[in-house]
């Protein structure tokens, strides 16, 4: 169980790091035609703030022989799959494929999803109160991974909303903006039990982790920030279409990732249109418009 926890967790963390790396890259290549992307700083910081929690804990792990239960297996196996669809997708439209993929109609996989999280969340929480609940042990440790519990299932809430929301007019589902829901929602449960433990003293208070996890509290509510506010449609992002300045002025469209890119044609051009627009897909993962709303 110790190799499999330690494993599942540098493999996420290393993951969620290389998520940062991409956007960045995204991000540099546009930003002088297009300016900051909200939603890509936003990324930038849980990346770089999720990964390094998930990368310390691993070493921890394999490294000092470090309590691995088996809630802090479940969780972290169960949101695994998410993960690395998720990051599928994006090294795809990284590279200049698609990036998502369209699931029409309602399989029936998707619709088992509630039932499935709902039991989820029911045995962890179950077993939590069974084992013996909670202490007050390393209460600078768990603090943190307990208020991002809530930060993330605000976050979860908002994407899940937004995919429910454009179900009807699309007639389908987008699989980025179902993975990137199933990551938050199943990132909040793993912090749930990693305050548990913590809680509990199976988990001694490290530099390491005190100091990557008050890191994420900021970064996961500028991020909840950022998501809420597009998807009310009161921010724009490379995506959008912003407001005029002025009454009976015309809208102005964000430029064009091809136009961003520079002038010309050609591979490179190509590629980094294909950059812009990955980052600019975040967005659209999170944001319902105000027709689907009833705004």
């Amino acid at each position: 169980m110790i190799a499999a926890v330690a494993a599942l967790n540098i493999v996420l963390g290393l993951v969620y790091t290389q998520y940062g790396t991409m956007t960045a890259i995204e991000m540099r290549g546009n930003w002088r035609a297009m300016g900051w992307s909200r939603f890509g700083i936003a990324w930038l910081a849980m990346a770089f703030t999720c990964g390094p929690h998930h990368l310390v804990h691993g070493i921890h792990i394999a490294m000092e022989g470090r309590y691995a239960g088996g809630l802090d297996l479940t969780a972290t196996a169960i949101g695994f799959p998410a993960g690395m669809i998720w990051f599928w997708l994006r090294v795809e439209a990284f590279r200049g494929g698609r990036g998502d993929r369209f699931i029409s109609g309602n399989p029936l996989w998707i619709l088992a999803l509630p039932t499935a999280f709902g039991v989820y969340v029911t045995v962890i929480v179950m077993t939590m109160i069974h084992d013996g609940g909670a202490g007050w042990r390393a209460p600078e440790m768990a603090i943190p991974n307990i208020l991002l519990v809530g930060i993330y299932g605000m976050v979860a809430f908002y994407l899940t909303r937004t995919q429910l929301h454009n179900r009807r007019p699309l007639g389908g589902w987008s699989l980025s903006g179902l993975s990137l829901a199933l990551i938050f929602s199943t990132c909040a449960t793993m912090h749930a039990v990693f305050g548990v433990y913590t809680l509990r003293g199976a988990f001694p208070t490290d530099l390491h982790h005190v100091v990557v996890d008050w890191l994420g509290v900021p970064a996961g509510l500028y991020f909840l920030h950022v998501v809420r506010s597009l998807y009310r449609g009161s921010a724009t992002d490379w995506n959008r279409m912003r407001e005029p300045r002025a009454a009976g002025q015309a809208p102005v469209r964000e430029p064009a990732p091809a136009a961003a890119a520079g002038q010309g044609s050609g591979p490179r051009l190509r590629r980094r249109a294909v950059r812009a627009r990955a980052v600019s897909e975040l967005a659209l993962d999170v944001r319902a418009s105000a027709v689907d709303r009833g705004d």
